[in-house]
């Protein structure tokens, strides 16, 4: 057991481990969510898997033994509340749900954001966790543009009726990520201040993110090859 905690604090201390968490992120983001139906294995299967892969990044990365206590707790209630949600979805559980998966969204945000800009040398894995940053906002507002239309139903305006088999969070998926790039295809619209104000939001992170990301990154780079330059 030992040895198997010690490869896992190695792989999400190392670099590599971002890339590997992109990649997971376009598989889930792209294909998983997009073409599952709320209650089958297929989104149940890819809700454990992405808890498993943040806990184990939150307890291998987190320098604070508390947050990491934190974090197993909280990854207790997200299991229950998820299944929970798949037995008997009340309007109560899935907002407690949704909350939770919000909360880990952007927990591990902050912690590959801490790995992508730490002091050292930029590798291609640093900036594909960049990447994985930008992915996981798009991820997070999805889950909030739901919680939204959860409480109110009008706070949102669809062009079209909803497909046969599709989620409601495959149209906020496809929202947020439309949103966040800036394309704004008009096909749905936010009515009620709240979704108003978190799409401005988004749009403003969507722009600001990659030229603050690209600015750090370079300025890393620079300070690296000075360092480099003296010794």
């Amino acid at each position: 057991m030992k040895r198997l905690i010690q490869i896992n604090t190695d792989f999400w201390t190392e670099d590599r481990s971002l890339t590997a968490l992109l990649l997971y992120l376009v598989l889930n983001i792209f294909v998983l969510l997009p073409f599952s139906s709320e209650g089958v294995w297929e989104l149940v299967v890819s809700d454990v898997a992405f808890t498993l892969i943040l806990i184990s990044g939150v307890f291998a990365v987190s320098p604070r033994y508390s947050v990491k206590v934190l974090m197993v707790i909280s990854a207790i209630g997200a299991f229950a509340l998820r299944w929970l949600v798949l037995v008997q979805p009340t309007m109560l559980l899935r907002i407690a749900d949704l909350a939770s998966t919000i909360f880990f969204l952007i927990l591990l945000a902050l912690i590959v954001m801490r790995q992508v800009f730490k002091e050292g040398f930029i590798t291609p894995y640093r900036i594909t966790g960049a990447v994985a940053v930008y992915m996981l906002i798009g991820l997070a507002f999805a889950d909030v543009y739901q919680l939204i239309f959860l409480l109110r139903e009008n706070a949102f305006a669809f062009s079209a009726g909803l497909a046969e088999r599709e989620v409601f969070f495959s149209r906020f998926l496809y929202f947020s990520f439309v949103t966040l790039t800036t394309l704004g295809y008009g096909d749905i619209t936010p009515l009620h201040p709240a979704a108003k104000s978190l799409v401005m939001l988004q749009g403003i992170l969507g722009m600001l993110f990659p030229a603050i990301m690209i600015t750090r990154l370079v300025g890393l780079e620079i300070e690296s090859r000075k360092a480099r330059s003296k010794t």
